[in-house]
């Protein structure tokens, strides 16, 4: 299902980046569990794809890793994270990636299990209870599109790993903005 959301705004690549800067601000403040956000914006060559799902969602858990072997599993969940796959005939490429890592979330010399009776004696300053906190997972990548009136589709695959998210896409392309929302293990995103 598409719902068209504003075709009278003329497009410009300011007004993409301002429309997913803003999402991303505002999906800040939103944290719901099972639903996930994209945006895929298209101008002239340029194809961006950000994502953002909560962490609970991709690791199954929002609690840090009690050890390395632990660390190794949050990384390989994260992992599956895999870039969009354009239609083929787009003939479009990867540029860059940049995606949330298991050091960011949590930081290897930061361990939550503390000597509890010591605790009064030790200093938490306001990032050290982010693990208290909703966490989210953030992907983005960019793409160049030698034949960018190819791009009819977009697939993001590891929607199929993560079946149980239900993910709202907004679409910035030349023909328009528009928003669809993806049922839960659908990973297709129709663009025409």
């Amino acid at each position: 299902m598409m719902t068209r959301l504003n075709n009278a705004v003329p497009f410009s690549g300011l007004a993409a980046l301002l429309l997913v800067v803003s999402l991303s601000a505002s999906a800040a403040g939103v944290h719901q569990h099972g639903l996930a956000q994209a945006a895929v914006v298209l101008e002239e060559q340029n194809l961006t794809v950000t994502f953002r799902a909560p962490l609970m969602d991709i690791l199954g858990t929002t609690q840090p890793p009690g050890d390395a072997a632990a660390r190794v599993r949050y990384a390989q969940r994260l992992a599956q994270i895999t870039p969009p796959v354009p239609a083929s005939r787009a003939d479009c490429k990867v540029v860059s990636a940049v995606q949330t890592t298991v050091e960011q979330l949590f930081p290897e010399g930061h361990n939550h299990r503390h000597d509890h009776e010591n605790h009064e004696a030790h200093e938490h300053d306001a990032h050290d209870d982010h693990h208290d906190e909703h966490q989210d997972v953030e992907a983005e990548w960019s793409f160049i599109c030698q034949q960018p009136d190819g791009l009819n589709v977009l697939f993001l695959p590891f929607l199929n790993t993560f079946s149980s998210l239900t993910t709202e896409v907004v679409l910035l392309l030349p023909s328009g903005q528009n928003a669809q929302r993806l049922a839960p293990g659908n990973p297709r995103i129709p663009l025409e």
